[in-house]
């Protein structure tokens, strides 16, 4: 059975199996005689809604925008101010045992280094939970984002309720259950000496999807000796590589005559997001044949033959301006930039649907060649509307025994951009192990040294582009933002967790390798897991997405299994 379908579970056979995990729990006592899993259950049920819906009426995303940065510490602020309010009111009900606030922060070279959270303890030991409070930019604002509401979805096979708004599964919706599981470690241990020895930590990351603070906090302070990244699936044994390049032509002076794609614009936004829509404006010094496209453009596009008969073309909207025919294609489906192959396989890309189909208008002379339309050309030429780089595959597909075929190199053509200077296409890569420059050994954890090789890979792309399609040369640039993480599922670490998510969930624990970054990657002692039972990013969680919700009961669940694995950690500390 493959990953993906062992994490497929049906909810309904989750949820008894997790009321059978409260049953196990219930011989814990806690020092006022408040049952340890009924405090946890109470403020699962009581707490989890409202407070991340709070969370998720504070903008915390950046954008391009000079003022972007302003905008997301103030909400970052907000976001601080309100969890240590709760933390305060917690603390007045306890002895000895309070969850005490800390905070970090160093200028980086684009924006402040910063983490905070809380701490409950003061021993060498540290033992953490990691969560990150910044989201992807909310795009297009009609899906009201920091509107936080409950919609019934089918999801895992049976209805369930979800929690809607940006930052609801991602990751303010986990930062709130590790915030939970904290007041009930602290609820449970109050009055006693459990912790001695030890430090249990909250951390909360501010740019996780940007520049991850965190990694600069731990260089400053240490990692923990062991912690759980509550950001992904259950349970992450492996990351892509991440590689961000970026090619560029000149924006060349327009055609003297004929109809031409004057500009090609997809929505701002991160590059780990599918764009919500494109947009495409073609000019011409012919009013009647720009009327005549307008009317014409609709029909040509749904008679476009794609490279694929099965590809699901992004639905297109056509408007005529004083100047301009206008295109404008919208996203269906998936999002996330690390499972391009999700919103191919349900969804559709804007990007790639209007930029196959424009390339070919294109080469068939409805539009006159240009540099914008070049870049176009190169799209379709290079990755037409595939995702695993099928189209070179001696130069772009990988898989191997860790990411595996379905689930090898992925390349989500995400941002086009046309300024006055150039037109620059930027693609989110996560690459399997053979498109790292060190092989690995097959035993070593963690990051793997070196960088990948596809500056050299994608100088030859634009070279064979080059010999096949002559005209102005592409220039490429590539950064490696971080190589492949592999681990050992057998270790001693991935045992431990899997004993408390059998005490849980009374099934083994499913082991993933993903494309997404987390902040576990390159520290061993760190593991991504959960909060999700299924790899699925698109409808209907929508991770990076329009609509974006958090399976409530599922989320809650994984709050359980996070528990069990903090009370494991701290009996390990115990030598019991």
């Amino acid at each position: 059975m493959s990953i993906l379908s062992c994490m497929k579970r049906d909810f309904a056979h989750h949820a008894r199996l997790a009321v059978a995990a409260l049953v196990l729990l219930a011989g814990c006592g806690s020092s006022d005689g408040d049952d340890p899993p009924s405090f946890l259950e109470r403020m699962l049920a009581e707490q989890f809604v409202p407070e991340t819906s709070h969370l998720v009426t504070l903008p915390t995303y950046r954008t391009d925008d000079p003022q972007s940065e302003a905008r997301v510490v103030e909400g970052l602020a907000s976001t601080r101010d309100y969890l240590v309010g709760v933390a305060d009111a917690f603390n007045r009900g306890q002895r000895t045992l309070k969850l005490e606030p800390f905070e970090w922060r160093r200028a980086g070279p684009t924006q402040t280094q910063w983490v905070f959270g809380f701490r409950l303890g003061n021993g060498p030991k540290r033992i953490a939970i990691l969560a990150h409070l910044d989201t992807v930019p909310p795009g297009n604002a009609d899906w009201r984002p920091f509107e936080p509401r409950i919609e019934t979805r089918d999801h895992r096979g049976a209805p369930q309720s979800f929690l809607v708004g940006r930052g609801a599964v991602d990751d303010k919706g986990p930062a709130v259950l590790g915030f939970i599981v904290m007041r009930a470690l602290a609820n449970l241990y109050d009055g006693t000496n459990a912790l001695d020895g030890l430090t249990i930590e909250l951390i909360f990351d501010t740019s996780e999807e940007t520049d991850f603070s965190t990694a600069y906090y731990f260089e400053e302070v240490g990692p923990p000796d062991f912690g759980i990244v509550f950001d992904a699936a259950w349970t992450v044994r492996a990351e892509k590589g991440i590689e961000r390049p970026v090619f560029t032509l000149p924006r060349g002076a327009a055609p003297g005559s004929g109809l031409f794609v004057e500009a090609f614009d997809s929505a701002p936004g991160a590059t780990n997001q599918i764009p919500d829509t494109v947009t495409a404006r073609i000019l011409g010094d012919d009013d009647a044949a720009l009327d005549q496209l307008a009317a014409n453009v609709a029909g040509l596009y749904q008679q476009y033959g794609f490279d694929d008969p099965q590809y699901r073309r992004a639905p297109l909207e056509v408007s005529r301006d004083a100047k301009a025919v206008v295109l404008t294609t919208r996203v269906v489906g998936a999002q996330h930039g690390s499972v391009p192959e999700q919103n191919r396989a349900q969804g559709a890309n804007p990007v790639v649907s209007l930029s196959n189909f424009l390339a070919h208008l294109v080469d068939d002379g409805t539009l006159v060649p240009n540099n914008v339309g070049r870049m176009l050309q190169f799209m379709a030429w290079g990755w037409g509307t595939t995702v695993f780089g099928e189209k070179h595959p001696d130069l772009l597909e990988r898989h191997d025994e860790v990411f595996a075929l379905g689930n090898g190199t992925t390349y989500a053509l995400t941002r086009v951009t046309t300024s006055p200077q150039d037109v620059a296409l930027r693609i989110d890569i996560r690459y399997a192990l053979g498109h790292h420059g060190t092989a690995w050994d097959g035993k070593t954890e963690g990051l793997l040294s070196g960088s990948s090789v596809f500056p050299d890979a994608f100088g030859k792309l634009v070279d064979r582009f080059q010999q096949d399609r002559p005209g102005q040369a592409i220039a490429v640039t590539s950064t490696n933002a971080a190589a492949p993480d592999v681990r050992d599922p057998q270790s001693p670490l991935f045992q431990r967790i899997n004993v408390a998510y059998e005490r849980a969930v009374g099934t083994p624990m499913p082991l993933a390798a993903i494309g997404g970054g987390t902040d576990a990657k390159g520290l061993v002692n760190l593991v991504a897991a959960g909060p999700l039972f299924s790899l699925a990013f698109g409808p209907p969680v929508n991770y990076h997405g329009l609509g974006e919700g958090a399976p409530i009961e599922d989320l809650r669940l994984s709050a359980r299994i996070l528990y069990q694995i903090m009370l494991g950690e701290i009996a390990n500390k115990a030598g019991k």
